[in-house]
Parts: structure tokens; C-alpha cells; sequence
């Protein structure tokens, strides 16, 4: 599977795009950060990111 870079950027501001407005409509940074670290240790143990995240995987 190649990597398109394009592909990666579009997902980066994506990313920053969603965490910008969570964080204007309240959210605290605290709170951000936990996820983002949650997920990526979900994704890290999983070895993949699921198509579907569902209680089972949290």
C-alpha cells in the first residue's frame, strides 16, 4: 500500500479542523488530549484502526 501524501495532509487538517472546533464549542484541551491517547492506544494494541468502533474495542 503506497502513501499518498496528499491523503495524509487532507486527514492532518481534518484532524486539526475537528480539535479546533471542539475546543471553541468548550471541550477542554484536557479532555482532547485523553481521547487522541485513548484512541491511539486502542489503534496501537489493535495493530489497525477499526471500520467501526463499537464498546468492545474501548
Amino acid at each position: 500500500m503506497s502513501v499518498d501524501l496528499n491523503e495524509i495532509e487532507q486527514a492532518e487538517d481534518e484532524l486539526e479542523d475537528w480539535l479546533v472546533n471542539q475546543a471553541e464549542s468548550g471541550v477542554p484541551e484536557v479532555v482532547l488530549i485523553g481521547l487522541l491517547r485513548d484512541y491511539a492506544d486502542d489503534i496501537e494494541h489493535l495493530g489497525y484502526v477499526p471500520r467501526v468502533w463499537g464498546h468492545s474495542n474501548r
